[in-house]
């Protein structure tokens, strides 16, 4: 069951969702980006783990929930041939990015270990860190405006 909450990082009272799963609740804010899971308890074994999967970056902008306590991140979406959403920059100064997945012309097969597609990090559109998350998740064809 999904349910509409405050978000505590970006404080958006219609954007943020927490999905009740049976062992557990995710969350995920479309309008700053930010997800959590109640299994990442502040100080637990099951977030200093993700901690150190997570690059810099996320790690570094990590918001604490003192109200459910648990830690928030900036999200990194793949989702597969549409493409990924992530977090880039330096926590003074990051966006978001989406890059999409292009084809890899014939003749550069053997340079992508002979894969037909590839994640097109270099030309990945840059979106405002605090205001642009929904805006990439429309580019990825993931959402869509219903107003």
């Amino acid at each position: 069951m999904e349910r509409v909450i405050d978000c505590p990082v970006c404080y958006n009272t219609d954007k943020c969702f927490e999905d009740l799963q049976k062992d557990y609740n995710a969350y995920l804010c479309f309008n700053c980006g930010y997800m959590s899971d109640s299994r990442y308890e502040f100080n637990s074994l099951k977030l200093l783990d993700n901690l150190k999967k997570s690059p810099k970056l996320v790690s570094s902008l990590q918001f604490i929930d003192k109200k459910r306590n648990i830690v928030w991140f900036p999200c990194v979406i793949n989702m597969g041939e549409k493409g990924m959403i992530y977090p880039e920059g330096t926590t003074d100064s990051w966006v978001w990015k989406y890059a999409k997945v292009v084809d890899i012309p014939e003749n550069q097969r053997n340079e992508y270990q002979g894969h037909d597609k590839r994640l097109d990090l270099e030309g990945a559109k840059s979106f405002p860190a605090q205001t642009g998350f929904l805006e990439a998740c429309k580019e990825m064809g993931i959402t869509k405006d219903l107003s």
